[in-house]
């Protein structure tokens, strides 16, 4: 492996200097905690597999946890290397990633582009996936997409499925994969154009050990038309078969349409509205909605809203089976995940640039599992979880950013009696450090 990363670095230094510009960055962050306090409370209590605790079971209520000084405990820091050769028509990246606290080297992304008049291909692997209309500048600013802000992407809230990142060029979901894409651009007038593209999609990828291939292909339409300050907008529709190696597989498409409103106020920046659906084996399985804005009311004043509404119409191939919920993700930190049928995800964020060293930063969200009263294949909701992270972002310049604040978060607010759920509570103290090169 370290062979074929010496010999592309090797390659595109020639390249580079040989007939196009050559561009080498380096992007590194890491999240220390330095003091982080968990209550789960319930955790003792022995459960089945729907959540429900066991009448007399006993429990713990002292369940909590003191740490001090983890230094790499925050918002999944990682350091990478970039190299990419540009020219008039070719554009080549490699992205390389070690992997902390050990002396692996992993792909992240290798990326080829060609682009001839409106015509572009791109190929390679990719482990972040390409989407558009992702509202995220705010979190660009800070590098502090996470646990915190883009904890989801547009689609689905469920954790294991195939619609997370629905619009999703390049991958099923956000797995790693290779990839070929193909697109051209339409200009139909001088206010519309459409641009067309076409992927296809193969699971094959690496871990830090081994070889990973399920063997799934998909493929992906994506329809980009846009009119000139009144509306931009992508539909698309993905095709998956899938399944475990050795195993039937079943067709999977996830379907859907986001649209950005550029007639809004100027002060309204970015937005994206829409939704999307995951049909299996022919059966609806869920459905979602996405509402997110990026404003700037104020001079040096900036708010990111971003909302959520997913809900599960079956997890059953048939589409018939009652629905029992699906794993949603925990927010800020939270240890207890939760199952649910239906959620509604809520996430503020509020920025105030003191100057150009100093900005100062309020973040809020909350998760609520609605369950109860909606679903007749679930008896109970596991509430709502809140959290609040108030912090400041340091700029020593451009390439160098330092967030610190503290975090607090509470789970299972609300929660139905049947839940026997205790409120869990974090109290965390990040700090998040960047540099980019």
């Amino acid at each position: 492996m370290k062979k074929i990363i010496s010999a592309l670095a090797l390659g595109a230094i020639v390249a580079g200097s040989a007939f196009a510009d050559l561009k080498v960055s380096l992007s590194y962050r890491n999240g220390a905690e330095l003091l982080k306090y968990v209550n789960t409370g319930a955790n003792g209590r022995t459960t089945d597999d729907y959540g429900n605790v066991y009448i007399d079971s006993g429990y713990d209520k002292s369940g909590s946890t003191t740490t001090v000084g983890n230094l790499t405990g925050w918002n999944s820091g990682k350091d990478n290397m970039t190299l990419r050769v540009t020219g008039d028509i070719f554009d080549i990246k490699a992205t390389l990633q070690p992997t902390i606290g050990s002396n692996n080297i992993n792909w992240h992304i290798f990326d080829a582009t060609a682009k001839i008049g409106n015509f572009t291909a791109e190929a390679g692997w990719n482990g972040d996936g390409i989407m558009g209309f992702q509202v995220k500048k705010a979190a660009d600013d800070g590098n502090e997409e996470g646990k915190t802000f883009g904890t989801y992407k547009l689609g689905s809230i469920f954790t294991s499925s195939d619609g997370i990142a629905a619009n999703n060029k390049v991958s099923f979901s956000t797995a790693k994969n290779y990839f070929a894409l193909a697109g051209y651009n339409i200009p139909v007038n001088s206010d519309i154009s459409v641009n067309l593209q076409a992927s296809v999609m193969f699971d094959r990828a690496w871990d830090s050990t081994q070889e990973q291939n399920n063997g799934n292909i998909g493929w992906g339409i994506f329809i980009d038309p846009e009119i000139f300050e009144v509306v931009d907008a992508e539909l698309f529709v993905k095709g998956i078969r899938v399944g475990k190696a050795g195993s039937d597989k079943v067709s999977e498409f996830v379907t859907g349409a986001y649209f950005r409103l550029n007639f809004l106020p100027a002060v309204v920046s970015d937005n994206t509205v829409g939704g999307s659906a995951v049909i299996k084996d022919g059966n609806l399985m869920e459905y979602n909605a996405d509402w997110r804005f990026y404003l700037f009311p104020l001079e040096k004043f900036y708010v990111t809203y971003y909302g959520k509404f997913a809900k599960l119409v079956s997890n059953d191939d048939t589409g018939y089976a009652p629905c029992d919920g699906a794993d949603v993700g925990a927010l800020a930190g939270l240890s207890n995940a939760f199952k649910s049928s239906q959620a509604l995800w809520n996430m503020l964020s509020v920025r105030y640039k003191v100057n150009s060293t100093l900005t100062t930063v309020f973040t809020a969200g909350e998760l609520t599992d609605l369950d109860t009263g909606f679903n007749s294949g679930r008896e109970s909701a596991d509430g709502t979880q809140v959290f609040a992270y108030p912090h400041v972002q340091l700029y020593a310049n451009k390439s160098a950013t330092i967030s610190a604040g503290a975090v607090v978060a509470f789970g299972g607010i609300g929660a139905n009696k049947d839940a026997n759920k205790d409120i869990d509570i974090l109290v965390n103290v990040p700090v998040l450090f960047r540099v980019k090169m």
